[in-house]
């Protein structure tokens, strides 16, 4: 189906924090030092009668909350809490829709399945920022009952395997320890103290699923699904398991995660499956509140599905406002130019002066997918690969798909294997549904 309306570019390049602020500490001493000594009197209790935009507050006998105060408290308590674990999770969530795509549509059946785009990707898949250019191959891991797995990556690929909160864990290829050699990578579950034998790479997972994308040009069709055929997995006790191999170029598919409450009951999938270490003491009990917890059933009442829509809903919009209408300074690239960068802080944990910028880490994963340290930093001469996006116009507009643009590139774009434009829609951060090829 053709789409008209708003759309975004993205600018990929293939191959080719600042200190901690200082400031003076002072002691609880220096801090009270010149200041008048204070009594009772000085303490100034908020009013008894409190307005807000949810409703006004009453409170009798100095602090005691009316009925009807308490409810509309519980409810907004409720929907603060849950609209900012959708916020602060929408790397999992992303995560694990693409796991359950790959496994929902594709077929893949366990971690040894190998999904390949041998004919290239088109617009039919919704991947967030999926292109056309490479010849992708997808794993879908999940080492909670196989255990250790080995990955034996062929000669001259490159790509990330990320954990089930979108965090990095090991590259593939030229990036990785392999160096584009290829070799043997030992991963490990969670909590995993047996031994570990030599000979391979090894990394050590957070998570019981991951997901890995490697990507090559091998060529199309049958060349690269024989390229891909010495991509092996398979778990450590049982070197003798095969996978199948999948062309899965021109399937549907949709691996964007629910913009509704469906969305809370796939992050009760998340905490029950995973490792309790997978988020912190604080996360975990955010959570809980919610009804959320490992090891307990999900079963939400009328009020609380209600509560997880609106906050879904809301949600929603912060990611695309943080997102297409970033506040932060770093988010250009350019200071004379619109075009503005995914990893904000030049790093793929999101890290800023000795805490994590959450509303980068927001506008990543609102859009992006693929979490690994060389998108991020500055290009290693001929490897690695940086992306550029863009959403408006020389003079400010959002771009429209009833208008036509011109976008000029200068000459000699310093790549060593390719550049390429692609064109998504915002709804989806997917590629445009066309006829196209």
């Amino acid at each position: 189906m053709k789409r008209s309306g708003t759309f975004l570019l993205t600018l990929a390049v293939l191959a080719l924090s600042g200190p901690a602020l200082s400031q003076g500490d002072k002691t609880v001493f220096e801090l009270v030092d010149g200041k008048p000594v204070q009594s009772s009197d000085d303490f100034k209790s908020a009013p008894t009668r409190i307005k807000t935009d949810f409703g006004t507050l009453e409170f009798t006998g100095g602090g005691y909350p009316k009925a009807a105060t308490s409810k509309l408290i519980w409810d907004q308590m409720d929907l603060q809490r849950a609209t900012q674990a959708y916020y602060d999770f929408m790397p999992a969530l992303s995560l694990h829709g693409i796991l359950k795509a790959q496994a929902r549509d594709f077929g893949a059946s366990n971690s040894s399945d190998v999904l390949v785009f041998a004919d290239r990707m088109n617009s039919e898949p919704l991947f967030l920022t999926g292109n056309v250019d490479s010849i992708y191959a997808m794993l879908t891991i999940d080492m909670k009952e196989d255990g250790p797995l080995v990955i034996e990556v062929p000669p001259g690929v490159m790509g990330p395997l990320d954990d089930a909160y979108f965090r990095f864990v090991v590259d593939f290829g030229a990036t990785g320890p392999d160096k584009g050699k290829g070799g043997k990578y030992l991963l490990l579950p969670p909590g995993y103290e047996g031994d570990v034998p030599e000979g391979y790479f090894v990394a050590r997972s957070t998570s019981y699923r991951l997901w890995g994308l490697l990507r090559a040009n091998p060529g199309r069709g049958e060349k690269a699904m024989n390229y891909y055929r010495q991509l092996k997995v398979y778990p450590l006790n049982n070197p003798g398991r095969k996978g199948r191999y999948i062309n899965v170029s021109g399937m549907p598919l949709n691996s964007l995660a629910p913009e509704d409450s469906d969305a809370f009951r796939w992050l009760h999938e998340i905490i029950s499956y995973e490792p309790a270490s997978l988020v912190n003491k604080e996360q975990l009990g955010r959570f809980a509140s919610l009804g959320i917890e490992k090891g307990k059933p999900f079963n939400p009442d009328a009020r609380m599905r209600g509560i997880f829509g609106q906050a879904a809903k809301i949600g929603v919009a912060m990611a695309r406002n943080n997102a297409f209408d970033s506040r932060d300074p770093d988010v250009k690239v350019y200071p004379d130019r619109l075009w503005e960068t995914v990893f904000i802080g030049g790093n793929s944990e999101f890290e800023k002066n000795g805490y994590r910028n959450l509303d980068a880490r927001s506008l990543f994963h609102d859009g992006a997918i693929v979490v690994t340290p060389v998108m991020a930093v500055p290009l290693l001469p001929g490897v690695g690969s940086k992306y550029l996006f863009g959403y408006k116009d020389a003079d400010g507009n959002y771009l429209d798909g009833s208008k036509t643009y011109r976008l000029h590139i200068p000459a000699n774009v310093p790549v060593k294997d390719f550049w390429s434009v692609t064109i998504y829609d915002p709804a989806t951060r997917s590629q445009l549904q066309t006829i196209q090829e």
